[in-house]
């Protein structure tokens, strides 16, 4: 696919939620990783979530760096140094792609979420609301808080409370898993009887 296919591909999308789906759906097949390529961080929240809720700054992509950036580099990316020292890949128009690691280390499986250019992995909703809790810990940001909060209302039903409970365990934010529970109330479901 080139340059102007992709461009094309990515103004049919109705909202930018779509268009980073969009995106990550042809990086995907055009990589030849398919579901080895995972969107995370706050892209995966923005498309979870819509951009009517939250808007994304940077695309956090996981998957093999060596067979993405040839990708990249043909639709127009230039590399970019940022403040951290950490090299994006930045496109007028589309922002910045992170490459932040070759496997996703969440331990669950992907959300699969289909467009009309194939599919698109997600980071599991559940790993995403433990990071927010981490970081809302660590920055003693109520925003971040507030995201994990709207993660957890808006797939309560399906998540697995038992990893989210070990896992912030784990991360020392308990106190901030107990806090988002009482928050976002008591879910009837069998994934919750694993906790």
């Amino acid at each position: 696919m080139e340059r102007e296919e992709l461009d094309r591909a990515l103004a049919s999308g109705r909202s930018e939620e779509e268009r980073l789906a969009i995106f990550g759906a042809l990086l995907a097949k055009e990589s030849k990783l398919g579901r080895r390529l995972i969107l995370v961080g706050g892209a995966a929240i923005e498309i979870y979530l819509s951009s009517d809720r939250y808007v994304s700054q940077d695309i956090d992509v996981v998957g093999e760096k060596e067979a993405i950036r040839p990708v990249l580099r043909k639709w127009g990316f230039e590399p970019e140094e940022g403040r951290d020292r950490r090299l994006y890949w930045s496109k007028a128009g589309l922002g910045k792609v992170d490459l932040v690691g070759a496997v996703d280390r969440s331990g669950l499986r992907p959300t699969r979420k289909e467009t009309p250019y194939g599919a698109v992995y997600l980071g599991p909703v559940e790993y995403l609301i433990v990071r927010r809790l981490m970081r809302a810990g660590r920055e003693r940001s109520v925003e971040l808080f507030r995201q994990a909060e709207v993660l957890a209302a808006e797939n309560a039903s399906t998540l697995d409370w038992g990893y989210i409970r070990i896992q912030a365990k784990y991360e020392g934010v308990l106190p901030l898993y107990e806090q988002l529970r009482e928050q976002v109330g008591p879910v009837s479901s069998q994934r919750v009887g694993r906790e």
